[in-house]
């Protein structure tokens, strides 16, 4: 049932598009906004308050889901909840036009673009890497969390990675709310809060991350790849942009004359997607064994 929902929700997710309120941002920007508002969050919330955050929802539906104990309830709320986190519509359009102005030759219009599916500065250099990362965030992190954790898992590491996202957008913004146009952003100043939820993402990433560079190196170049991960599989203090990009970069061999702001990019988002597909086969093969259900 978990390869099932997997297929069906990325087929979907390919050929509907998805309305802006159903995906996770939204909602888990209403839900942070919700706290706020009976001030059971704040900017200088613990290590301990934001782990209740992000896992109280997560424990709600895993109890739901226990006391139902019915085979299609699990089926239509995997697919359901896969719908909402799996995917990344927006920066979907966004990088076909930035790839739509990079054939125009206007660089300007591709920074503008590429800042709008967060490459920080608009730096033309970074738009390959920061795909890779979106990637790894919005596709491959989620399965890894579905297929170890289930409906819960994909549930709790959504929350938090979206959690981290509003307090760097924050701290982008001088800690002043009023910069930020997305009412949701409340009072969350980047100070205590964005801090603990950085601590609380390295730990969540850190075996996903490293099996989605596994991933890299087995679809790419497999000695410098493996060369790259390996060093890191027990690093500890590496955040996980850093190891995933770095894999990456040395999985994919990027010719001089094809570093530009069209072929760099291309070529890691086509590793990324042979790096979902290793995924799928690779939980396809553990159904079959029956490591997966």
């Amino acid at each position: 049932m978990t390869l099932i929902s997997l297929l069906i929700v990325m087929a979907l997710e390919r050929v509907t598009s998805k309305a802006p309120e159903w995906h996770v941002h939204a909602l888990v920007g209403k839900y942070i906004q919700f706290l706020q508002k009976r001030n059971w969050f704040s900017d200088t919330a613990s290590v301990v308050s934001i782990l209740l955050i992000i896992f109280a929802p997560a424990l709600l539906v895993f109890i739901i889901d226990l006391l139902l104990d019915n085979g299609l309830v699990t089926f239509i709320l995997q697919l359901a909840v896969l719908w909402i986190c799996l995917g990344c519509p927006i920066t979907r359009k966004n990088y076909k036009l930035y790839l739509q102005a990079a054939v125009r030759k206007d660089f300007e219009a591709c920074s503008l673009h590429s800042l709008s599916f967060g490459n920080e500065g608009g730096d033309l250099d970074k738009v390959g890497q920061q795909l890779v990362f979106i990637n790894y965030r919005q596709y491959a992190a989620v399965i890894v969390a579905f297929i170890g954790l289930g409906v819960p898992g994909v549930i709790l590491y959504s929350i938090a990675k979206e959690l981290q996202l509003f307090a760097h957008k924050m701290g982008a913004c001088g800690n002043n709310p009023d910069e930020v146009n997305d009412e949701v952003m409340g009072d969350f100043q980047k100070q205590d809060a964005e801090l603990a939820i950085d601590k609380i993402m390295h730990v969540i990433d850190w075996i996903p991350v490293r099996l989605t560079g596994l991933g890299f190196f087995i679809v790419g170049h497999f000695s410098r790849g493996l060369a790259i991960w390996l060093p890191l599989l027990l690093d500890t203090k590496s955040n996980a942009r850093d190891v995933l990009i770095n894999v990456a970069i040395a999985s994919e061999e990027v010719e001089a004359d094809q570093k530009n702001c069209i072929d760099e990019p291309c070529i890691l988002v086509r590793l990324v997607k042979r790096n979902i597909l290793f995924m799928l086969v690779g939980v396809a093969v553990l159904t079959m064994v029956g490591v997966v259900a």
